[in-house]
């Protein structure tokens, strides 16, 4: 399966959405959403429903930093995408695993979400990790010095489906290694059956 990686922009689409299930899709023929619930969330800027702080919010990162993240697309349609932010963009909005005031590392990227069309044709054929290997070679030449990704479930089979996170052994084998656990909160123990969730970083320097 031949199929294409490429920078967010602003010119394309800009993720606004969970991977829906179903087939692949042609972004215009789609009406924009507002953004994705974790950052309307935990974003006092943004207002529900209102689509030009999600565009605002992507402009102004890809002004400053020129990347947050990637999309996957098959002959011309949409099928997986990433993002991630600088650590001051991702407290500042407070998106869904962002992290703790106690992360304090420097020069640091975080990583928000990643999600894969749910379509059996096209889960575990690498997009996930191809996503992320474009993030991380990124995040290299451009001299960030750490990528870390939050509330990342054990390894269990429910785990690796998850839309935002996957399981720990996918960021393993990507370089990421755990540098601080916690207890899940009440709905991931109902719903996944664990009572942890990891914090991981990758040094982007080696």
């Amino acid at each position: 399966m031949l199929y294409d990686i490429r920078s967010i922009s602003l010119d394309e689409w800009l993720p606004d959405r969970c991977m829906p299930a179903g087939d692949p899709f042609d972004p215009t023929a789609l009406i924009p959403e507002h953004g994705c619930g974790s950052l309307a969330a935990h974003c006092q800027k943004f207002a529900p429903g209102d689509r030009r702080l999600l565009e605002g919010l992507y402009r102004d990162v890809l002004d400053r930093y020129g990347c947050c993240g990637f999309v996957a697309w098959y002959e011309g349609k949409i099928v997986g995408y990433n993002n991630f932010f600088p650590r001051e963009i991702a407290k500042d909005i407070r998106f869904y695993g962002w992290g703790t005031d106690e992360d304090i590392a420097s020069n640091t990227l975080v990583h928000n979400c990643i999600s894969i069309l749910r379509n059996d044709n096209f889960r575990r054929r690498g997009i996930g990790t191809n996503l992320m290997l474009h993030s991380l070679r990124w995040g290299k030449s451009q001299g960030w010095e750490r990528m870390e990704v939050h509330l990342v479930l054990p390894n269990i089979a429910s785990g690796f489906a998850n839309e935002q996170k996957s399981g720990q052994a996918f960021w393993e084998k990507l370089g990421f290694s755990v540098f601080r656990s916690e207890e899940a909160n009440s709905a991931t123990k109902e719903i996944y059956g664990v009572n942890e969730r990891y914090s991981m970083a990758v040094d982007l320097r080696r």
